[in-house]
């Protein structure tokens, strides 16, 4: 019988769990599999979703249960229910791929194996042309890719659907027809009776010339994303829900790596929460390309980017700073702290950036990590006439009580309090014979 699957994606002894809703591609899919499944020993798990939208559904459901027992394989299905109309498809897809992961879980599988083909590859990369898509997104559907530990195989994707059908045809392969298929209601199918026949009609060999290009794209972005890692690893700091590196060295990447440097930055910060749209994605690298030292921009209600000089920061807005009780500055650059920006350069800033402290040392050592934080009890500053707490200073500078546990106090990494910015300066921050800067601004702007 004749093997269509790729081989190279399976090893002996995988435990593999097989996706089958019931459709031809996964029935395929799964014959496939149980021909090699005793010269590989493999252990095959049929996982099944029934989306609960079709009358068929519970006979499909069924159908593949008793499919599985045929083959001697192990059965898990699920019913997923109440699923909102609108975004119909992303939904169940999480809900699908989260039920799959428990399969994987519970059978200790190493692989799980879906029957996406090359026709699938066509339509994915022509809507994400179309709808528009990250550099990586050109690329299409992968053969091998990895979810939470779990590679995730789609043996078939070289595979056109012509020849999965004359499989089909050949061994009288029983199937369940997905009705919905037949539609317009949805954007693949849309593709999938209009506007691929009308390519086919231009290129016979058009399927080919997909697999080309995705192949092309695939090694390219393969390229950036190692260049990009490299950049992280080595240039990019992340303390206390910030991302911070250099604009300079950053200036010398390749534009499309600097894309991907910025991408995985708010991936990093986001954890994948948050995407960056084209738009502000353009936008931030006009910011950082450009000769003014600086801007900022809101990417998401919630997350900025601030560009001070040769530092890009991303940060959280104030809501998650109002949280921290303290931060620390290991390093030039903009850090957040409750709704106050403090700016830390060698150079000194330009009057927008606040109120600023020239912090004169002899060591850096001694100087970093500088803490900011508010007061507490036994605080003390040295002032020219000797040690001062800071409550007695604020009883002599009037400063309301309702107000005192707000003043931020920046502090060396020995503990010494080098200012009380608006209030005092300590005269701990006045020896030496370098100067660093340490710029204070109260409020939510940037």
């Amino acid at each position: 019988m004749k093997i269509l699957l790729n081989k190279s994606l399976i090893q002996k002894n995988d435990i593999i769990v097989v996706a089958v809703s019931g459709g031809i591609d996964s029935m395929v899919l799964l014959d496939q599999l149980n021909q090699i499944k005793t010269s590989m020993k493999l252990q095959l798990i049929v996982a099944h979703v029934n989306h609960a939208k079709r009358s068929a559904s519970i006979e499909e459901y069924e159908f593949v249960k008793n499919t599985a027992l045929k083959y001697h394989n192990d059965f898990e299905g699920t019913t997923l229910e109440k699923l909102p109309k609108s975004n119909f498809h992303t939904v169940s897809r999480s809900k699908r791929y989260e039920f799959f992961k428990q399969v994987c879980e519970k059978y200790h599988a190493n692989k799980l194996a879906l029957a996406h083909h090359l026709d699938d590859q066509t339509e994915t990369v022509l809507m994400r042309i179309i709808r528009g898509t990250s550099f990586k997104g050109y690329g299409g559907i992968h053969e091998s890719t990895k979810i939470d530990n779990i590679e995730v195989i789609r043996p078939l994707l070289n595979v056109s659907r012509n020849d999965i059908v004359k499989y089909q045809e050949t061994n009288h392969l029983e199937y369940r027809h997905d009705s919905s298929n037949d539609l317009d209601d949805y954007t693949r199918n849309r593709f999938r009776h209009h506007v691929i026949p009308t390519i086919e009609k231009e290129n016979k060999e058009y399927r080919s010339k997909f697999m080309q290009f995705t192949n092309y794209m695939q090694e390219a972005n393969s390229l950036v994303e190692q260049m990009s890692a490299s950049f992280m690893n080595d240039h990019v700091s992340s303390n206390n829900g910030t991302i911070i590196f250099n604009v300079g060295i950053f200036n010398t990447q390749n534009r499309i790596v600097k894309r991907d440097i910025l991408k995985k930055s708010y991936d990093l910060l986001t954890n994948n929460s948050c995407e960056i749209s084209f738009k502000q994605m353009n936008q931030l690298l006009s910011i950082l390309e450009s000769e003014k030292p600086n801007a900022s921009m809101t990417l998401s209600n919630d997350w900025v980017a601030i560009r001070s000089y040769d530092t890009l920061t991303f940060a959280k807005q104030s809501k998650f700073y109002e949280s921290l009780e303290s931060i620390e500055m290991n390093q030039e650059g903009i850090y957040p702290f409750k709704d106050d920006i403090f700016t830390v350069s060698k150079t000194k800033p330009n009057i927008n950036s606040g109120i600023c402290l020239e912090l004169w040392y002899n060591n850096l050592d001694f100087i970093f990590p500088i803490t900011v934080r508010n007061r507490r009890d036994g605080d003390k500053i040295m002032t020219e006439s000797g040690t001062k707490k800071l409550k007695d200073l604020f009883m002599d500078l009037k400063i309301p009580k309702a107000l005192r546990d707000d003043v931020p106090v920046v502090i060396d990494s020995l503990g010494n309090i080098l200012w009380i910015p608006g209030y005092r300066v300590s005269s701990d921050a006045k020896i030496g014979d370098q100067v660093l800067y340490i710029a204070y601004k109260r409020g939510k702007s940037c």
